[in-house]
Parts: structure tokens; C-alpha cells; sequence
């Protein structure tokens, strides 16, 4: 597998949610922009930078109130629309906490309900064999990173890795509150006495597992972008790992280079043929050509 290091910089893209004005936009507190954190605002630079703003320098500042507060602070305050009804995940809800997020149960609630995954399954492109999901980063390992509303990441497995190496007998996750790291192994594969590291698309702590693939990890060959993602990361890093991943287009035509490259050592092998013109991959090509060797496959697209 060749590693590249992507050059281009951007705000992450985020799945399944079409807003992308800032909050504080939205309210007509600073100028149209767009969000840069996912919608992450306690762990954005830019919302504290205008929290601060609103409240008084040492020489003081003009058109502050008697409080202390800017007129566009009051104006926000006089909307009392929730930071989430701003942001368009939520269709009402008024803030009764005065800005205070960080003190605040429902915002608890919205943090708690982003660890479940979405109702909606992802929508695919077919490439060669192969599902790729859109709005999803792929890393060259083939594992996905999908970023969503709040900041955390959902991960797992891509399609083409697991027709790879067909169904598995375990997966071995790690632990919540565990350390992950971009180009390191995060969750290991195991089918017989064959094991296979998948590397994290991602620097992170894992905040959630999926309940679901310790006793059925065959729902990750199943459905690998939907009920078989594997958990879910607080991200240490996002934009600058995101930078080294693949996106829209350069996903879909990664994809067919590697299916390129996957037929072409099958036919090293043998006359084995990984699909019908226009058709899917079988689900466990490892099993239909063994002799191909399980450590090659996973040194070849894995590492």
C-alpha cells in the first residue's frame, strides 16, 4: 500500500447535515460564515474567541449595557434560541441556561444522542466491486472516518477490506476511554488462527463501541457503513488528520486503483476472477482464493 500525505486545508464535512453556517452567524452575532468545528462548539477556538469578545476589556468598550455585555450579546440573549435550534439540529428549543452550554442537561442530552448511529443509511457509490460511501474519509488502510454533528467520529471497516478478507470469527475493539492514533492499529480482525490490524483514520479517545459486533461481527461484512461501524472517537486532531485522508472523488478513484491492483495480483495467482463486468465482489475473496496467502493481502491494502 502506498501512504500519501494529503496537502489541501479545510473545515471538516460533515455527514448528514445540510446547515453550515456558525451558530453565531446564524444569530447575527459576526458575519456569514461558515462552522470550521462540526458543530463542536465547546471545543472550538472560535467560539470562545467571541464569548470573549462580548464581555468587557480593561478599558472597557463601547456600547456595553450596564451588565457588561455587548448589544449583539443582547441581542442573542433577547433571541434565547438554543445553540442547537441555531445550528438547525433541533427545530425548537429556547436556551434556559443563559449561553452556559457546558451547565446545561439538554446540551448533555444532544452530546449523549450523537453516540447513536443515524437512522439513515449512508448513500454509495459502487466502484469497480466495491461500495464507497460518500461523506465519509477514507484512510489507506481501509478504515472510514465519518464526522458528525458535534465533532466526534463514527469509524469502521470499508467494503473492500472486508470482501478482502471475508467473514470474521471476532473483532477485537478497544476499550472505551482508550488512546487511538492516525496509522496505528485500532481494532484487529481475527478469523481462525489468521489476524489482521485495521489503522485508525484518526487521533482520538474512543468514546463508544458498537454493542452489536462483539456477537456479530459478520454485520460488519453485511452492512459495513451503516449497522457495522465499529465506535466512535472524540478526535484530538480532526483538521490536521482529515488532511491525510481521502474524500469524495479521490475516494471513489482510489478505490478503482486499488481493485486495479487487487485483480492484478489475484491473476498472479490464479484465473480467478474477483467479479462479473458491472456486478459486486464476492463477500470473501480470501476464501475463494487461499493460496493467495492471508498475510499478503493484509500487508498489500491493510498496512
Amino acid at each position: 500500500m502506498t501512504k500519501k500525505v494529503r496537502k489541501k486545508v479545510g473545515r471538516p464535512n460533515l455527514f448528514g447535515f445540510s446547515n453550515e453556517q456558525c451558530v453565531w452567524s446564524k444569530a447575527g452575532v459576526v458575519k456569514p460564515m461558515k462552522c470550521i468545528n462540526a458543530f463542536d462548539c465547546l471545543g472550538c477556538a472560535f467560539d470562545h474567541k467571541v464569548q470573549s469578545d462580548f464581555r468587557a476589556k480593561e478599558n472597557g468598550a463601547r456600547h456595553l449595557r450596564k451588565d457588561g455585555k455587548t448589544a449583539r450579546m443582547g441581542l442573542l440573549e433577547n433571541q434565547g434560541k438554543c445553540r442547537h435550534m441555531l445550528s438547525g439540529r433541533v427545530d425548537y428549543k429556547m436556551c434556559a441556561h443563559n449561553y452556559n452550554c457546558i451547565k446545561c442537561p439538554y446540551d448533555q442530552m444532544i452530546d449523549d444522542s450523537a453516540l447513536l448511529p443515524s437512522l439513515t443509511p449512508p448513500v454509495c457509490d459502487h466502484v469497480s466491486g466495491f461500495s464507497v460511501a460518500r461523506d465519509h474519509y477514507f484512510h489507506y488502510g481501509h478504515t472510514w472516518a465519518r464526522v458528525e454533528y458535534g465533532g466526534r467520529v463514527r469509524v469502521g471497516i470499508d467494503d473492500f477490506a472486508l470482501r478482502l478478507l471475508g467473514p470474521q470469527d471476532h473483532i477485537k475493539l478497544p476499550r472505551l476511554g482508550a488512546p487511538v492514533e492516525q496509522n496505528r492499529p485500532q481494532a484487529t480482525l481475527v478469523r481462525g488462527s489468521n489476524t489482521a490490524e485495521t489503522m485508525s483514520p484518526i487521533d482520538g479517545t474512543v468514546v463508544a463501541v458498537n454493542p452489536r459486533i462483539h456477537g456479530s461481527p459478520e454485520k460488519a461484512n453485511s452492512s459495513p457503513y451503516a449497522k457495522g461501524w465499529l465506535m466512535v472517537i472524540q478526535p484530538k486532531n480532526l483538521r490536521k488528520n482529515l488532511k491525510n485522508l481521502l474524500y469524495g472523488v479521490e475516494s471513489i478513484a482510489w478505490t478503482d486503483d486499488e481493485a486495479t491492483r487487487l485483480t492484478r495480483l489475484l491473476d498472479e495467482e490464479s484465473d480467478y476472477r474477483m467479479a462479473a463486468t458491472g456486478g459486486d465482489a464476492i463477500g470473501d475473496i480470501y476464501g475463494a482464493v487461499p493460496e493467495i496467502g492471508w498475510d499478503r493481502l493484509v500487508a498489500s491494502f491493510l498496512q
